[in-house]
């Protein structure tokens, strides 16, 4: 198992959890170009990513994932209050 901070406190919160070829994000509290870089640098592409976990839906730990998951197809997960209180994410798929 393979864990990263990628950030962490008031400005945004996202980590990363791989378990083999594995790969989520739990929160995406900062912009998409810090969580693309942060995941270069690991070796990883956002392409790679298989959900994003969502803890909360406080604006650091949710900044970026509507144009991640957009972008890259990423499916989000969270419980049914904290997607209900996700507006500022933008539309993201329910599926």
């Amino acid at each position: 198992m393979r864990f990263a901070s990628i950030s962490s406190g008031s400005s945004g919160n996202v980590s990363f959890v791989s378990s083999g070829n594995h790969h989520i994000l739990l929160d995406a509290g900062v912009g998409i170009r810090s969580i693309e870089s942060a995941l270069r640098g690991l070796d990883v592409s956002c392409k790679d990513i298989e959900g994003i976990c969502v803890t909360h839906e406080h604006i650091d730990h949710i900044k970026g994932v509507g144009v991640l998951a957009r972008k890259y197809n990423i499916p989000v997960y969270a419980n049914k209050l904290t997607w209900q209180n996700m507006t500022k994410c933008g539309e993201i798929n329910s599926d």
